[in-house]
């Protein structure tokens, strides 16, 4: 009896781990999305069906991209709202198909237009979030930017020892 009791504790557990969901994605209602939303600068939200098989295929993806941007301290939120629960949000947003992801930047709505994997999640709303113009002052810099900036303009007159860097990085993305 003992044995058995350990084992349905220990599949409990096992179930309940796959089903958490991160305490770092917000849920929101028609309650508290306002505040959300106007008081989180980068908020993106999925909008989803408990029934809809990509919303529960997105799911931990979603989650993990959530624990990753708080694990680095960003200040993007993640969040979801339960469509079938809070018609009124997903009518007033037009949320015409499950899942639907919009990404609100200072309270404005844009549509998500990323991959749905962590990483292309990730940084998708970083890019989106980000600075659009970053001042580079050292090759050091420079370098840790390589690769994840699509167009870089640099004024080589005033930094002179970037140049010889530029030239490699142009030669090795023509």
């Amino acid at each position: 009896m003992s044995r058995l009791f350990s084992f349905i504790c220990l599949l409990a557990a096992s179930i309940a781990a796959v089903t958490a969901d991160s305490e770092n994605v917000l849920v929101l209602t028609e309650s508290n999305f306002e505040e959300a939303i106007n008081g989180n600068e980068f908020v993106l939200v999925k909008f989803y069906a408990p029934w809809c098989g990509h919303c529960k295929s997105l799911a931990p993806k979603y989650d993990e991209a959530a624990d990753q941007l708080k694990e680095e301290g960003s200040d993007i939120k993640l969040a979801k709202v339960d469509a079938t629960e809070n018609q009124a949000l997903a009518s007033k947003y037009e949320v015409r198909g499950y899942p639907t992801i919009l990404y609100f930047k200072s309270g404005k709505p844009t549509k998500y237009t990323g991959g749905r994997a962590t990483s292309q999640i990730v940084d998708w709303v970083k890019k989106k979030s980000g600075p659009t113009v970053v001042t580079i002052e050292s090759a050091e810099q420079l370098e840790e930017l390589k690769g994840k900036t699509e167009l870089l303009l640099s004024d080589t007159l005033r930094m002179p020892n970037l140049k010889p860097l530029l030239s490699t990085m142009k030669s090795q993305n023509p």
